[in-house]
């Protein structure tokens, strides 16, 4: 078995090296969004809200001396964080798998007409699942935001209502932020590799071997006597010679 190392020349492998690189930086930023915010709500006491994947807010807390309360009613953004990082990193898998079988299957993959088709439509569902989860994940990130505001944790907290509050310490979303992009970034990338594989099946080599014979006819045509009219027939004039 030889290795094929010239398909990373080819954009079907190039993608797919792109394809890993991507899908490592949209789930590992997505994982690593941590962050917290700080009120502080007398001149020695401060209360912390915390919050990380999978971003469970009705778990979280908002910690007040030696007591909590909740940050967050709602849980419904745990689900699509999770489904994120689902796609990313069975994507990842993926697509070092197919890289590999790319390299050390080349022959196969070029003449058994099974593997472009699986190929084709393994990329085609994960497409899918890369612009279902993006978008869900991009909609997560925006309520998270929005929890996690000053003014909304403020609104749990009886105490601000007396004593009075200022923020020390806000949330910071760069990470989550930055996954979104890179969810949409890895959509983009598995849309395009849909037509790179799609050229390796039999459906694209049957319709292209179908489409050059009759090209190949009607170059052929060209100059034959056909494309020219008829010769016209010589009428003599009554008297004239011959």
């Amino acid at each position: 078995m030889t290795a094929y190392f010239g398909i990373f020349k080819e954009p079907r492998g190039l993608i797919r090296l792109l394809q890993f690189l991507f899908a490592i930086f949209a789930f590992a930023t997505a994982c690593n969004g941590s962050s917290s915010l700080v009120i502080q709500y007398s001149s020695t006491k401060t209360a912390q809200a915390d919050w990380s994947y999978p971003y469970n807010l009705q778990n979280s807390d908002i910690t007040i001396g030696n007591s909590s309360i909740n940050l967050s009613a709602s849980n419904d953004i745990k689900p699509s964080a999770e489904f994120f990082v689902f796609t990313g990193v069975t994507a990842m898998l993926l697509s070092l798998a197919f890289a590999v079988m790319y390299v050390l299957m080349d022959r196969q993959y070029r003449n058994d007409e099974r593997f472009p088709i699986i190929d084709l439509v393994i990329t085609v569902i994960w497409t899918i699942f890369w612009i279902a989860g993006s978008s869900a994940w991009a909609q997560g990130v925006t309520n998270i935001r929005s929890l996690t505001s000053y003014d909304n944790v403020v609104q749990q907290f009886p105490a601000c209502g007396s004593l009075g509050c200022s923020q020390s310490q806000s949330g910071t979303y760069a990470n989550i932020i930055v996954s979104v992009i890179f969810g949409f970034l890895n959509f983009f990338l598995w849309a395009c590799c849909i037509w790179f594989v799609y050229k390796e099946t039999r459906f694209f080599k049957s319709r292209t071997a179908q489409q050059q014979p009759q090209q190949q006819n009607n170059f052929s045509n060209i100059g034959a006597p056909s494309m020219y009219p008829p010769p016209t027939a010589q009428t003599q004039m009554p008297g004239s010679m011959g």
